[in-house]
């Protein structure tokens, strides 16, 4: 009977690797449903009932088209060789002043003042920041970025209609005799002439759209100063609210974390304690009957 039970027992025992590596097998292939197919060549069916504009957006996030700004105040104590500095780093990055005001008398010290629009190329940009950040004390910069893809996509898609419907209307143009057709013909030349116009206003919005993207937008404000301001030290009480948040939002990404990866260790969770049961059930069940066989034995004598 014993040995019985320990064949069982041990039966149990060897099926656990061959359970938990199913429960993994599982795992994987959950996982194998999330698999991104932007690397892995020809997506499944399901891909071809997105949109051409999702499918270009998703595929290619680098195509976003964003326009970015920067605002920086800045400070310096030697006024033209900072100037100088700039205006040699504007042209050398390939950027331009689209506004530029000097001001002579600026404040008590009857200080220098510099309020600029530069354009800088948008792969320029960060090294024209740092560039201002090494020739000045920057002050304070903030740094925004528009995205206008989608209206920058509906555009273009907008210019290709009006552009094949001018062409229709060219081809019937052609096709009419003016002198018998007079009414229709000149309808014909009203209807291409806003066309015209529709597509000459698209045409400059994408332009404008091109500009804005491709060359980043500063707006510098650069004083002259006998002594640099001092960055203000952060409040106690500021100090305690943003640690007290931050430590939340470690929590609430921690616990999700948590939360995923119990999901998906449930299956293997689930197998060990079915073959625990088992296991359980196979040795203490007739190791009861046995005592209870045993107790009835000597109750006999």
């Amino acid at each position: 009977m014993k040995k019985k039970i320990l064949l069982i027992a041990l039966a149990a025992i060897l099926a656990l690797p061959i359970l938990a590596s199913c429960a993994a097998k599982s795992g994987s292939l959950a996982e194998a449903d999330n698999y991104s197919y932007s690397d892995a060549g020809d997506a499944p069916a399901e891909y071809d009932g997105l949109t051409d504009k999702q499918a270009e957006q998703e595929s290619a996030p680098s195509q976003q088209k964003l326009i970015k700004r920067y605002n920086v105040s800045a400070e310096t104590k030697v006024f033209d060789e900072t100037l100088t500095l700039i205006d040699k780093t504007v042209s050398d990055l390939g950027g331009y002043f689209e506004k530029r005001t000097e001001n002579n008398a600026y404040g008590k010290y009857d200080a220098r003042m510099l309020n600029a629009v530069i354009r800088i190329p948008e792969d320029k940009a960060e090294s024209f920041l740092f560039g201002i950040k090494g020739a000045a004390n920057v002050k304070s910069f903030t740094k925004t970025a528009d995205n206008v893809t989608e209206a920058y996509v509906d555009s273009t898609a907008r210019l290709q209609t009006l552009e094949a419907e001018r062409e229709g209307l060219l081809n019937m143009i052609s096709s009419v005799d003016n002198a018998k057709d007079y009414e229709f013909w000149l309808t014909l030349h009203r209807e291409l002439s806003d066309k015209e116009q529709d597509i000459a206003a698209l045409k400059a919005k994408l332009r404008n759209y091109d500009n804005l993207i491709s060359y980043s937008t500063f707006n510098l404000d650069l004083a002259e100063v006998k002594e640099y301001t001092e960055p203000e030290k952060e409040k106690y009480g500021s100090r305690i609210s943003a640690a007290f948040t931050e430590s939340w939002e470690r929590f609430a990404e921690n616990f999700k974390d948590f939360t995923v990866g119990l999901v998906r260790a449930l299956p293997t969770l689930i197998t060990l304690a079915v073959v625990s049961v088992i296991i359980f059930l196979c040795i203490f069940l007739p190791v009861r009957a046995s005592v209870k066989k045993r107790r009835k034995a000597q109750n006999v004598k």
